[in-house]
């Protein structure tokens, strides 16, 4: 079997497409299938991660239109027409497709019916459920997402994958719930020297980052325990900013390009971070959470979150500044049955096995359309 997935990633869209496709690509390669990626050469793209992993990487050029980051009809930085061409034209050298997986904003029913005759199967991973789409089968890990959302704009028929049997996370979150069950427990009982885990996303584009570091400077005055581990994409524009507060302040440790977020998760006792994918990965880990909105796409998930204990919604970026962190650090601090509740949500909200189910029912699907 082929599977091919069309992604991109970039300082403005963010790097949680790429990640939890190659999350779902690593389940499909236990089956000895063949994996490849289809992806533009953005700004700031992280296509050197799928080459690290082993996957054959087709590269698009990046378009000549600007991308407007709140809108992401931009995202091709070119028509749907001239982005389906430009696929067809790497499917064609690198045909059969069995399976073509596309996990893009700005990619509709429009380039997805050009692109039929040239896969077998056509999946989508969404979880805007704004625009019609064609296609075989349709996954969105949002919590509690229900059928009545894409059933007006899904072909007959179409599997829809949703909610949280489907959460995307890498095999390392699973394999480290009971050592997390463990380490909540102890947590709980010396709060006021937690670890915060500040991860507002790879690009950060906004710096959301450097106010969480200025929160915690404010809390560390009355709990001088409390330290912090700030985890940041190298191709992140506030970098060197960044890098210099961690140097002057030894309570603050920098992560770049962090190859293990189920460790630092781990050891971490409290996160502050975006309501993107890692936002599932502290679930299955309990880990409690201050999240901010940072896109369209991420306002139902902070809000089921917060509505299910798991997590404590901080609101929009632009609404957040350093004293709204703080407040909400400090009161969670100082309240054991409360982050006790919260650990108890996030590990009852994912149970890391999604890719796995996911994975289950993308060969199932394909081995029964071959006999």
């Amino acid at each position: 079997m082929h599977i091919a997935f069309r992604v991109d990633s970039s300082t403005l869209i963010g790097y949680g497409h790429v990640m939890r496709c190659l999350t779902l690509a690593h389940a499909l390669a236990k089956f000895g299938w063949r994996i490849s990626f289809i992806s533009k050469t953005h700004l700031g793209n992280i296509n050197h991660i799928i080459t690290a992993h082993g996957y054959q990487l087709l590269e698009l050029a990046k378009g000549w239109q600007t991308v407007i980051q709140q809108d992401t009809s931009t995202w091709l930085a070119c028509t749907q027409a001239q982005d389906a061409e430009q696929t067809i034209n790497c499917l064609k050298e690198n045909s059969p497709v069995d399976c073509l997986i596309v996990d893009h904003y700005a990619i509709d029913l429009q380039w997805q019916q050009l692109l039929r005759p040239y896969c077998k199967q056509l999946m989508v991973i969404d979880d805007l459920a704004n625009r019609a789409f064609d296609c075989d089968l349709l996954l969105d890990q949002t919590l509690n997402r229900t059928a009545s959302a894409y059933l007006p704009l899904t072909p007959e028929p179409c599997q829809l994958l949703l909610g949280q049997d489907y959460m995307l996370l890498r095999d390392e979150f699973a394999k480290s719930r009971s050592t997390a069950k463990t380490h909540r427990q102890a947590a709980s009982n010396n709060l006021k020297a937690s670890n915060i885990l500040i991860s507002m996303g790879g690009s950060d584009p906004d710096n959301l980052s450097y106010t969480g570091l200025l929160a915690l400077a404010k809390l560390r005055q009355a709990l001088p325990e409390v330290s912090a581990s700030l985890v940041l994409s190298s191709q992140s524009k506030h970098l060197e900013q960044l890098k210099q507060f961690c140097q002057q302040h030894t309570w603050c440790q920098l992560i770049t390009d962090s190859n293990n977020m189920a460790e630092l998760m781990l050891t971490a006792d409290i996160a502050i971070g975006a309501s993107g994918a890692t936002a599932w990965e502290r679930c299955c880990l309990g880990l409690p959470s201050l999240l901010t909105i940072n896109a369209d796409n991420q306002n139902l998930i902070s809000k089921n979150l917060a509505e299910a204990g798991a997590s404590i919604s901080l609101g929009w970026h632009e609404d957040i500044d350093s004293e709204v962190i703080y407040q909400a650090l400090y009161q969670l601090v100082d309240d054991k049955q409360r982050y006790q509740a919260m650990v108890t949500a996030c590990f009852a909200s994912c149970d890391g096995q999604g890719a796995t189910k996911a994975a289950s029912i993308i060969r199932d699907t394909l081995t029964a359309e071959v006999n």
